[in-house]
């Protein structure tokens, strides 16, 4: 029997007892059937016409499907291991893509051959679905009527040493295209297609050949309905970056051509507009022809081209063309060295194997060596302009971002080459220009803005949006005038109450604009406001505020580029206390919003049908998994379509409040409070406490049981335990401590109830949840037991370390990051030592477990090892799991099986008096463990 309750406020008296519940609570083996719900982003899983849904299936056994369901009648077509469905515009098929399971995928790499993914295609007229082998990419035309296909390509050989890398080694490869007429089922075969492109409004279908030796290599356009095949350019050269300009029949197209001085190809641009149109006329731009190209630089291959919104300018890329290194000259004459000693000939020595870090680097070298590839392709923007043929250089450097501005003869150039080592120690600022496209000439808007993320250029292109000192300005690019749109608006528009230590508290964000440029509809933290362009006006949409409920702008037409108000504006809602979901509608003119769906559960994923007014939404609770609702616009004659998990009823399952508590400082915050399956009132439970930064919010997500989860509530609520996920709100340069009186006020407000031991509470969390588990572990003894995932343990030694997975020095993370130390290590040491595990551990009473990946390229594994190697010393109770060759989460079967358990036995053992295995109390040595590995590899073998 389920509770009803007031989520605010936090309720523990127990009004149902379902002390009398005989069902079994769930157990590892029935785990694997469960299920979760995956919908399709964007326009979510509706057909265009809103009579058929596509959703995957995912089970905790990996063995997911695609379901693709009649919305009028239920009918549901299954397919095993389905994806990425997408439907015809005319409603009357669906492709997908089909994988494999773990064991097929598994077995494939063992024998080393290619996982190459089907394509499954479905008639929503008949419910015939067929398959096709080895498919890599496939798109329908724009109506509908056929559907491309492309095969993979043939293996690619060895690619060389990352070092060398050169263009070449981006050589698209051809593949054959299968072009399918659907009404037919009749096939067109075309070889070697390296890419291909349809129109997204028209008929056509471009690709490029790709042979391996070169013969026929070109563009081809095709007319699928008159079956007419054209040759639009051909040659030995590679072709690549085919662009169709949006709803024309404008399309570019690069060609590559070499020379004997330079490394690699520079790139000949290919335009036509107008193409099988009276009007057609072709455009070719070589830069190695130009006389006003830059010297010393070449068009790149790996910006693909791209169409202004007049059609008369692409844009290209450019970069250094760099000179093929001289050949080595037969010579038999020593060489010197600066001060004159003799050095041994260069061709006779062996390079040395050696990284050269310098202060000066404005990335260190791990993040140089993960960011080289992308480094060797940056490039800057280039213009063509067809009308005259003339090539203007938009980008002057490498460390600056130039975007075209749409429907103006603008971009807009954020450059931080002067603030480029501050950037790298979470400090980030641009200079801001507006660049002239047909001339190139700069003039600089804003010098110093704090945070370039936030600028924008409005669809029309009329003005610049960006945040500086907490409030919103506009730039208008005609004028250049500038004006602080938000000054006199009676609210923020950036959260002022976020902890992080970064100077520009984060922004709420922007819904969009409104036609033509007019306004802008920015958010605060509750409500939705129009703020006209020029800031002369300003008005509140919504009245989120007064009962703290927050509404933000949904876009149902991802295609649309502005915000119509004279249209209804579907909104979504979220009590940030109360956590009840829902969606609203704004009608135009209306003074207040219509409330279609507010329920005390999670209400998500709002989609429309794209040429019909249907509508979805998920809803779920931790109780009820994931289930979708379709309907009409006011959405309350919605009616359930899916059913996802309709066996866990025969099991005993938890179900969720809120708490309220407050910390140290009276700052009022709420944590999500799940009960145990089958509760009893009247008794005491134990309990584990989930951590990471603030989990209230998680209040009505729905968990499936997964032993490949270490840290699963529905898990945890099976076993027995209350499981407790509180908010933390951080302060500057105290985390450890922030965690300790946030926290700790949570497990006291719950234990003062009455329904959890106070003796048996653990704690667990991963990463900057292990973090906040070792500190609590080492300066409280409020816990039982803790578990900690891949935890940072020593913020001193910690502060010299690096992300090693994206190359990043900790530095940046720490002062700017979750840490929020806010300043370095020098300035305030005593913080840093206070905050970190290792520095309370001569105090430490609580049983710690500690998981670390020895690859671990997030949080160096060495903090692990470092806070055991101390608290040993200290000869306090701790265990560090060691995991070979895994990363900052476990990702083999094996070892997230065995960690599961070993937090399971770990938990048991300390939290509900449970015999304590041999490993718990007398570890495994590694003879041992060899012992141990043979007899189940014996055991195998038998079975």
């Amino acid at each position: 029997m389920r509770r009803i309750v007031t989520p605010i406020l936090f309720v523990f008296s127990v009004a149902i007892s379902i002390a009398a519940q005989t069902k079994p609570p769930v157990t590892p083996s029935d785990y694997g059937q469960f299920e979760t719900l995956a919908t399709v982003p964007s326009r979510g899983g509706l057909s265009p016409d809103g009579k058929w849904l596509a959703y995957g299936i995912n089970r905790s056994n990996r063995n997911n499907e695609l379901r693709i369901t009649s919305v009028a009648d239920g009918t549901t077509k299954v397919a095993a291991f389905g994806a990425q469905p997408v439907f015809s515009a005319d409603s009357r098929w669906v492709a997908y893509a089909i994988g494999y399971s773990e064991v097929q995928e598994e077995k494939l790499r063992k024998d080393k051959k290619p996982i190459q993914r089907k394509l499954g295609l479905m008639s929503l007229t008949t419910g015939e679905m067929t398959v096709v082998d080895a498919v890599e990419s496939f798109a329908f035309n724009v109506s509908g009527s056929y559907l491309a296909m492309r095969r993979y390509p043939p293996e690619k050989r060895e690619s060389p040493d990352a070092a060398a890398a050169t263009d070449a080694d981006d050589t698209p490869q051809g593949a054959t295209l299968i072009l399918r007429q659907l009404a037919s089922g009749r096939d067109t075969t075309f070889g070697n297609v390296a890419e291909f492109a349809w129109q997204d409004k028209g008929k056509l279908l471009a690709f490029t050949i790709s042979a391996e030796d070169k013969t026929g290599n070109g563009v081809q356009l095709f007319d699928p309905e008159t079956g007419a095949l054209r040759v639009l350019d051909s040659s030995s050269s590679i072709y690549s970056g085919l662009a169709w300009r949006k709803d024309s029949a404008d399309l570019a197209v690069l060609r590559s051509k070499t020379d004997d001085r330079h490394d690699g190809p520079t790139q000949v641009t290919l335009a036509w507009t107008h193409v099988l149109d009276s009007s057609e006329a072709r455009h070719d731009y070589d830069p190695t022809t130009d006389k006003a190209f830059p010297p010393g630089l070449r068009l790149v291959s790996f910006r693909r081209p791209s169409w202004s919104d007049d059609g008369a300018t692409v844009f290209l890329g450019v970069a250094k063309w760099n000179e093929k290194p001289p050949a080595a000259a037969k010579t038999n004459v020593t060489a010197t060295n600066g001060d004159g000693a003799t050095a041994a000939p260069a061709d006779d020595e062996e390079p040395a194997d050696v990284d050269v870090w310098h202060s000066h680097d404005l990335d260190v070298m791990p993040k140089q060596k993960i960011g080289a590839r992308s480094d060797r392709q940056k490039n800057m923007l280039a213009a063509w302009q067809l009308g005259n043929d003339r090539l203007v250089q938009l980008g002057k450097e490498l460390t600056e971002q130039v975007t075209p501005v749409r429907r103006q003869q603008l971009a807009y150039t954020a450059n931080w080459s002067a603030y480029a080592m501050e950037r790298t120690i979470g400090r980030p600022a641009a200079d801001i220009y507006l660049t002239d496209l047909a001339t190139g000439e700069r003039t600089r808007i804003k010098e110093r803005l704090p945070e370039d993320r936030y600028l924008q250029a409005s669809p029309q292109g009329r003005y610049l949006l960006y945040v500086q000192d907490d409030h919103y300005w506009t730039v208008n690019t005609a004028t250049r005038a500038i004006v602080n749109i938000t000054k006199t608006v009676p609210t923020s528009f950036v959260d002022r109450e976020s902890d992080f230590t970064i100077k520009q508290k984060p922004a709420f964000g922007v819904a969009g604009w409104t036609k033509n440029d007019e306004a802008v509809i920015l958010y605060d933290k509750f409500d939705l406001w129009k703020i006209a362009a020029d800031g002369s006006r300003a008005t509140r949409l919504t009245d989120g505020a007064a009962e703290q409920v927050r509404h933000r702008y949904v876009r149902l037409n991802p295609d649309d580029e502005w915000i119509d108000t004279d249209k209804p504006l579907y909104l979504s809602l979220f009590g940030t206390w109360s956590k009840k979901s829902g969606y609203g509608r704004l009608l135009p003119g209306a003074s207040a919003v219509e409330r279609l769906v507010w329920l005390d559960k999670s209400v998500t994923r709002l989609a429309k049908a794209k040429d019909a007014d249907v509508y979805e939404y998920v809803v779920e609770t931790f109780e009820d998994s994931p289930t979708v609702f379709v309907g009409a616009p006011d959405l309350k004659s919605a009616k359930l379509v899916t059913k996802t998990n309709p066996f866990q009823d025969r099991f005993a399952w938890g179900h969720s409040e809120l708490v309220e508590y407050k910390n140290d400082l009276g700052e009022r915050l709420q944590g999500a409070l799940y009960y145990p399956a089958g509760y009893e009132a009247g008794k005491r439970y134990p309990m584990i406490v989930y951590m990471y930064e603030r989990l209230s919010d998680t209040l009505h997500r729905y968990v499936a049981p997964a032993e490949r989860d270490p840290y699963n509530a529905s898990v945890f609520t099976s076993l027995g335990y209350f499981v407790l996920e509180p908010d933390i709100a951080f302060r500057k340069r105290e985390p450890g401590l922030s965690v300790a009186a946030c926290v700790g006020a949570a497990v006291k407000k719950v234990i003062q109830t009455g329904i959890v031991d106070g003796r048996k509470v653990g704690i667990v969390g991963h990463s900057w949840g292990g973090f906040d588990t070792t500190f609590l572990a080492t300066h409280t003894d409020l816990f039982a037991a803790a578990v900690a995932g891949a935890p940072i343990t020593d913020l001193v030694s910690n502060y010299g370390n690096h992300h090693w997975s994206i190359g990043i020095a900790e530095t940046d993370h720490i002062e700017t990051g979750q840490q929020r130390m806010e300043v370095p290590l020098w300035e305030d040491l005593p913080a840093y030592i206070r905050n970190s595990a290792v520095f309370g551990v001569q105090n430490m009473k609580t049983p710690l477990m500690i998981e670390v990946g020895d690859s671990d390229g997030t949080v160096f594994w060495h903090q692990g090892v470092e806070l055991y190697n101390v608290a040993r010393r200290a000869k306090k109770d701790v265990v560090l799991l060691v995991y070979a060759g895994e990363d900052h989460g476990l990702r083999k079967k094996p070892n997230q099986l065995d960690y599961h358990r070993r937090i399971v036995e770990w938990f048991g053992h300390y939290l509900k008096d449970e015999p304590a295995p041999s490993w718990i109390t007398n570890g495994l040595s590694y003879l041992d463990r060899e012992q141990e590995l043979k007899k189940l590899k014996a055991r195998k073998g038998k079975s």
